[in-house]
């Protein structure tokens, strides 16, 4: 007698179904728009409320505070005593940003076995913050140690007096940080800085960032004009950019968007230098505004000495054929390959920064291609989706 063999798997064997994610909790220390770790939190969240995920977030009661923030969110919380206030959410995956310190990481990763960090900066990892030495402005990629004091990296500023940092709080915070169930970064460069400083190459995931599809903009384009977008602090360039203008012809231009503790240096050197009337200082923009002097630009300068853990403002250029010369630091080179969307140039060298952006002033055919490639990667590589697809499969990671 034959027997009649199921092709269906036993009950016990039959493969699980992944996980949904239904509620993710985040944490952050402000609940307003202070600057890119907050734009990203409020634009990944209305991504994922989009898709019928319910987000709760939690802040610190200290901080800013800014109710338009919070219109991606079902609800908004002070974080005051995390034992008793992550359980009582029973979040699929604790979703955690910028904290305050070592203690506020412990309590999280005390609460929830679902906690997974998004590393936005080196503020973790750098006494500086910013990963540049203080002798010499070069670029530094060395995981924390003894070596930081010989940069006075310790030695700080605020309100006008020196303060002095040590190396204790930021072990500590990075010890508790490990502990957590995962890590999210935009880059590679990240993810091997932190596995140079202990963490599980596991339990990091990778998600490069996105742009959003830009407004529709009939706006001519200047091929005359370049344009900076960021901080105006000594870790993005600028300095350097205003040296390789002086290498330009009068005729190119320079708008500089964006504000910081070295404005009004820089604002003194670009006189110093002579070229009052060739760059513009416009201050913050956002949204169109921001877009139209992008979209409006030959190129956009990208001229870091810090190492950029992934450089977001290039993406907004590329989505907008805008092509980009950048400094070769950091994550830029993920997004930004040499004749895809722009030029690479070495840190700190006006030189060779002024020729990559006289290519593209003399050439405007060739400014132009550029551009499309680089509209080309954005629409291929870091549309929103790309991202949510990366991250939710970490969260799934998390909660299997």
């Amino acid at each position: 007698m034959n027997t009649l063999i199921s092709p269906s798997l036993p009950t016990f064997a039959r493969p699980l179904a992944a996980p949904r994610i239904r509620r993710v909790a985040w944490v952050n220390e402000h609940a307003a728009f202070v600057g890119g770790a907050e734009q990203y939190v409020f634009e990944t969240a209305s991504l994922l409320t989009a898709e019928g995920v319910e987000n709760t977030l939690l802040y610190d009661p200290l901080a800013r505070f800014d109710p338009a923030f919070l219109k991606p969110f079902a609800r908004a919380y002070p974080l005051i005593k995390p034992s008793d206030q992550l359980p009582a959410l029973r979040a699929d995956v604790v979703y955690v940003h910028r904290v305050a310190g070592a203690e506020r990481v412990r309590q999280i990763g005390e609460a929830t076995d679902r906690a997974i960090r998004f590393f936005h900066d080196h503020r973790p990892l750098c006494l500086r913050e910013h990963k540049y030495t203080t002798l010499g402005q070069n670029t530094c990629v060395r995981p924390i140690g003894a070596h930081c004091y010989s940069c006075l990296g310790f030695l700080a500023k605020s309100g006008g007096a020196v303060t002095i940092r040590t190396l204790g709080p930021l072990r500590d915070e990075l010890d508790e940080s490990r502990k957590l169930a995962g890590v999210v970064v935009a880059s590679q460069y990240l993810k091997k800085h932190l596995i140079a400083h202990g963490f599980d190459p596991g339990r990091i995931h990778v998600a490069p960032l996105f742009s959003a599809p830009p407004p529709a903009i009939l706006i001519p384009r200047d091929g005359k004009r370049l344009v900076f977008v960021g901080q105006l602090v000594r870790g993005k360039g600028v300095d350097v950019l205003l040296e390789a203008m002086t290498l330009l012809p009068e005729y190119v231009r320079l708008t500089v968007v964006g504000s910081g503790r070295q404005e009004l240096e820089l604002q003194a050197q670009a006189e110093k230098l002579g070229l009052s009337s060739r760059v513009l200082f416009v201050g913050e923009k956002r949204g169109l505004d921001r877009d139209r002097l992008v979209a409006s630009a030959a190129a956009l300068v990208l001229p870091s000495r810090s190492p950029e853990t992934f450089g977001l403002v290039g993406l907004e250029a590329f989505r907008v054929a805008t092509p980009v010369v950048a400094s070769n630091v950091g994550g830029i080179s993920e997004w930004l390959r040499e004749g895809e969307g722009g030029h690479l140039v070495p840190s700190g060298n006006p030189e060779k920064l002024a020729a990559a952006l006289r290519l593209l002033v003399d050439a405007p055919a060739y400014a132009r291609a550029l551009g499309d490639r680089g509209r080309d990667a954005w629409r291929a590589r870091f549309q929103p989706h790309h991202h949510l697809g990366r991250l939710k499969a970490a969260f799934i990671k998390v909660i299997s």
